[in-house]
């Protein structure tokens, strides 16, 4: 029976799939995505705001920041807890993962209590040209913090583009 179990086990690691590497950021540097996107959460429409992604990489590993201008509600929702740890996602690289990303949302009196969201935040990456990122309703939710699967998700779509450097960011 020993055998029979140490046989399995040896197949069974050979026949697995190789673990996931990291993605490789390049070149270092400080990279800086800007655009307009919607956001929502529990009003029943979808509010414009400008966001501004921070991407900084150092040593081909790359952590984020992000931030939201515009009018109210968008001056009010932070992003909390960052840096946050960045990673692409595919061969070749087509989604980019921001994970552990905590969002804040303020009170709209009277109807609409503070609220947040927390975990992991998935865009679609498109490194030719000059690189955009593209957040998705549906693909970028990220769910609320006390109550997922229940209350709605904290959602974002639109997409942001690499404004400066001038050298594009590459992720491979």
């Amino acid at each position: 029976m020993r055998n029979i179990v140490a046989i399995c086990a040896a197949a069974l690691a050979v026949a697995s799939p190789a673990v996931a590497q990291a993605a490789t950021f390049s070149p270092d540097g400080t990279y800086v995505f800007t655009g307009s996107v919607e956001v929502k959460k529990n009003l029943p429409v979808w509010t414009t705001c400008g966001l501004t992604l921070t991407i900084n990489v150092s040593g081909g590993v790359a952590t984020s920041s992000a931030s939201l201008s515009g009018a109210f509600p968008c001056t009010g929702i932070t992003f909390t807890g960052s840096p946050f740890a960045t990673d692409g996602l595919g061969s070749p690289v087509t989604v980019l993962e921001i994970a552990g990303v905590s969002i804040n949302i303020p009170a709209i009196p009277p109807a609409f209590p503070a609220d947040s969201c927390s975990g992991d935040l998935y865009a679609i990456w498109n490194g030719s040209g000059t690189p955009t990122i593209e957040f998705q309703d549906g693909t970028s939710d990220t769910p609320d913090a006390s109550a997922p699967g229940t209350d709605p998700n904290c959602k974002i779509k639109g997409t942001v583009t690499q404004t400066s450097p001038g050298t594009p960011l590459v992720i491979s």
